[in-house]
């Protein structure tokens, strides 16, 4: 079988922020974040209307899964995946449904090599495989709106 590299994209997005207050519903990755005094929570400035996914990136997903093929989603986010299903994952999910897999990653960089491979690992014949690297830092202790590039790769078996 042979895995095929279809759609190359990318996606511009400006971060708004709100401070936040710690509490219990927040999760602290790092002791530097602990010893902040004030924390920021980023999200897309054109948003999905949740405050958790860029506008442009829920559009790409209905347009992909609306397709005439079986489409799978790897969702590559800066948060570690619990049992592959991060929030922001299930957000992306209820906002498009219809695909017939979907994963949450937390690889770090875009990287097409690896991408491509997990597609190669992922995909049956007749499927397309949408993957998405979402770069942006939602808790941050800098109030400055972030420039985040997020990458997207379509593959075809």
């Amino acid at each position: 079988m042979t895995i095929a590299p279809l759609v190359q994209g990318q996606l511009n997005i400006v971060s708004a922020c709100q401070a936040v207050t710690p509490d219990t519903r927040h999760f602290v990755a790092s002791r530097q974040q602990l010893s902040q005094a004030q924390w920021y929570q980023h999200w897309p400035q054109v948003d999905c209307g949740e405050r958790l996914h860029a506008r442009d990136a829920v559009e790409l997903c209905r347009s992909v899964v609306s397709g005439p093929y079986p489409t799978q989603l790897v969702y590559d986010s800066l948060h570690p995946a619990a049992r592959g299903a991060t929030p922001l994952l299930q957000s992306l999910i209820t906002h498009c449904p219809g695909f017939i897999e979907t994963w949450g990653i937390c690889s770090g960089q875009f990287d097409p090599e690896h991408a491509g491979v997990l597609a190669s690992r992922l995909l049956q014949p007749g499927q397309r495989l949408l993957y998405l690297h979402d770069p942006l830092q939602r808790l941050s202790g800098d109030s400055t709106p972030q420039s985040a590039t997020l990458n997207y790769l379509i593959f075809s078996a």
